[in-house]
């Protein structure tokens, strides 16, 4: 697994602060290349260049530079043999799906109409920005693909965004917005994303047809106002986006931004519908559940809810029809509803199929830990457990024991104490590599265990069943109050 170890060896420069890299270069570096070409007519020079180049291009997702460690340096000619720059490359060379590309056979009407007006807009290079609104299950990533796959089929360069990894990771060539564009995490007035005019992101976007932005209701308006600025003084061009389709999709009936500790009026004001851009966009609507064709009840019982039409009870409260729900009768139903959502588990536990379909959902990082410990306990085999290690940055003076340290549990970091089988699902925390899928929200099941390592099958999307390595990282918390780090 060469590929994997080159993206272990740029994850560990990124992420865990190495004190020997020169010498983790020498020892891993005849494994790092042994599926690049080994004929007499490519030199070691060469090669060693090419390893270079391809970590580097992992470190330059994070803004980060080979440069900026004790390596060799790529040659100054190597970069001139490369006639178009790699990102333009990956964009040219993304696979297409024949499912995708005749995809336009079997639009419904909605889709098609969308499919028209959007073709026609890209293909007339029309300055024009559109929101394919729809419940869940109304096909619109299925619309997605299908326009991805016939434009660059015909050469074009469609950029794939999504607000979130998980959504990002449906779409072939999908990144989050946020990685993708450089966009701050922190909002100034007039802030701008991190690139300038003569970089290979703006080279690449100048080239792009369209960009197409799901889950845009997830995003901060701010986020797109930053964007836009952006585009107009990149591009020159002073339209919406610089001038380019922009084909952003969601459904409003979801979650909308996430404002910490915000009122409902401040949630709404960071929507993008309270953005002055939203004057110049064009609602296509998708209205046909494809997803709950064989169960009606189901889709208009989701309807009814995102339309605040279904009946509620006290405290904004809803019922759950009996259907879909199990009655608590203590302890023992955590039991029951593990075994309904993962029948036979001992039989399926190296089945990425099967995993790939069933996951369990809760909001609370408590009942998060009670229903894992419960789900791991099912599995058979034996467990592997891994400790964090909690610190408090400049914390000179040891106020903060390790015992409550081990007891913080953010959301948004692993428990001190994780404990693991061979075949239990995991999630990843943050985007390790998002162009092979290694994004936040990414699922995988676990192979093989190494001390400060885990072998990990990715369970779903454009890259699934890649085996990739995940080790050890430094992770710190925006949501203590105090700076808080965890090495998990």
């Amino acid at each position: 697994m060469p590929s994997a170890l080159r993206r272990l060896f740029a994850t560990i420069l990124l992420y865990c602060e190495p004190s020997g890299v020169r010498m983790l270069w020498e020892e891993n570096y005849p494994h790092m290349i042994e599926d690049y070409p080994s004929s007499s007519n490519v030199n070691s020079l060469y090669i060693m260049n090419k390893l270079l180049h391809d970590i580097n291009d992992i470190l330059q997702q994070h803004k980060r530079s080979i440069k900026e460690f004790d390596l060799p340096q790529i040659s100054e000619g190597f970069e001139d043999m490369r006639a178009i720059s790699d990102l333009i490359e990956h964009e040219l060379s993304i696979p297409i799906s024949d499912d995708d590309l005749y995809g336009s056979r079997v639009l419904n009407v909605g889709q098609l109409l969308a499919f028209d007006i959007i073709s026609e807009a890209i293909r007339q290079k029309h300055s024009a920005i559109f929101f394919v609104d729809g419940p869940g299950g109304t096909g619109k990533t299925f619309l997605y693909r299908t326009l991805l796959a016939n434009f660059r089929n015909d050469g074009c360069i469609i950029l794939a965004t999504a607000t979130s990894g998980i959504a990002a990771n449906l779409l072939p060539g999908g990144r989050t917005a946020h990685s993708k564009f450089k966009i701050p995490i922190k909002f100034e007035p007039m802030a701008m994303c991190h690139f300038s005019k003569q970089s290979d992101l703006c080279a690449l976007i100048i080239r792009a047809s369209a960009i197409i932005w799901d889950e845009a209701p997830m995003a901060n308006r701010k986020a797109f106002e930053t964007v836009d600025r952006t585009f107009r003084d990149m591009l020159g061009v002073d339209l919406p986006f610089g001038g380019k389709v922009m084909i952003l999709g969601g459904d409003f009936r979801q979650v909308l931004p996430v404002v910490i500790n915000g009122t409902k009026s401040q949630i709404i004001k960071a929507s993008i519908v309270e953005s002055s851009l939203w004057s110049s966009v064009k609602v296509l609507n998708l209205s046909e559940n494809m997803r709950a064709q064989h169960d009606p009840h189901f889709s208009d019982f989701l309807l009814r809810v995102g339309n605040g039409d279904e009946p509620t009870i006290e405290n904004d409260m809803i019922r759950i029809p009996d259907s879909m729900a199990m009655h608590w009768e203590g302890e023992n139903s955590i039991d029951e509803l593990i075994n309904a959502i993962f029948p036979d588990l001992s039989s399926h536990m190296y089945d990425t199929d099967y995993m790939e379909n069933r996951a369990i959902i809760t909001p609370l990082n408590d009942d998060v830990n009670k229903l894992n410990e419960k789900a791991i306990n099912a599995f058979p085999g034996e467990e592997v457990t891994y400790y964090s290690f909690d610190s408090v940055p400049d914390d000179t003076c040891n106020l903060y024991l390790p015992e409550f340290l081990n007891s913080i549990s953010p959301g948004n970091l692993p428990p001190h104490k994780l404990v693991l089988k061979k075949g239990s699902p995991i999630m990843l925390l943050r985007n390790i590599d998002p162009k092979i899928g290694l994004c936040n929200g990414t699922r995988l099941i676990c192979r093989r265990f190494g001390r400060n390592l885990i072998e990990a099958e990715i369970l779903a999307g454009q890259f699934k069943r890649m085996r990739v390595f995940l080790p050890r990282i430094p992770l710190k918390s925006r949501r203590c109050k105090n700076a808080f780090r965890n090495d998990s």
